[in-house]
């Protein structure tokens, strides 16, 4: 089954679910790491800041980069392997939740190190996570991030002369965003490593979704996220 624009709703809703979790890591990366793990220009921005202001976060920024980088080829790799893009998704998904998982864990052991170790191991995992979504080629969610989403909005609104194809998913691409930051938020000022786990477990979420064989339910949820 696919939707109007030709996307796979499982696909639709898997990267909705992996949204809502870079929505809570982003918000654990800027409060605690004081950089962002997956959201690369804004790490730029921050080390540009920081190097005209003579703060010390730029090593942060160069190992976030670095890693991110990294996990890009990673990601590239795996994408390219002899699989339907469903399952190759899915793959890199469960990949990427099992690291934040195991992430989640090395904070909460407290080893020497633990913010870089830390910031590394999800910079890693953000940029297999994003290879797993540009794969999957659905209209301004190669990247989750609000600024395509938004623009999608408008620029294909009716204002604009469109008729408004994937507004509702756009909107609840938006929502898992902004909902996944606020959750973030809340349970990292009480458990950094709880917060991480939960994305963890949000992207595992996203991977097994894709696995999964057709289901009554399931085929309710491709229904909803043709619109």
């Amino acid at each position: 089954m696919t939707t109007r624009a030709g996307h796979d709703p499982r696909l639709v809703a898997a990267i909705i679910l992996v949204t809502m979790a870079m929505g809570m890591l982003d918000a654990v990366s800027l409060l605690h790491l004081k950089i962002f793990a997956g959201y690369m220009t804004a790490t730029i921005l921050l080390m540009a800041v920081h190097i005209a202001t003579s703060e010390t976060v730029v090593l942060s920024g160069f190992e976030a980069i670095g890693l991110y980088l990294l996990g890009a080829v990673t990601g590239g790799r795996l994408t390219r392997r002899d699989r339907t893009v469903r399952y190759a998704v899915g793959d890199i998904l469960l990949r990427v939740g099992l690291l934040v998982g195991l992430t989640a864990l090395v904070w909460a052991a407290n080893p020497p190190g633990r913010t870089y170790i830390t910031l590394g191991l999800l910079a890693f995992a953000m940029g297999m996570q994003t290879s797993a979504t540009r794969h999957a080629k659905v209209a301004d969610m190669s990247l989750p991030a609000a600024t395509m989403l938004l623009h999608g909005l408008a620029h294909n609104s009716s204002i604009a002369g469109g008729s408004n194809p994937g507004t509702w998913r756009r909107l609840a691409a938006i929502g898992s965003l902004f909902v996944g930051a606020v959750i973030g938020t809340l349970v990292s000022s009480h458990s950094i490593s709880l917060s991480i786990a939960i994305a963890g477990a949000t992207i595992l979420s996203a991977g097994a979704l894709l696995y999964l064989r057709e289901h009554g339910l399931l085929i309710h949820l491709d229904s909803l996220t043709i619109h």
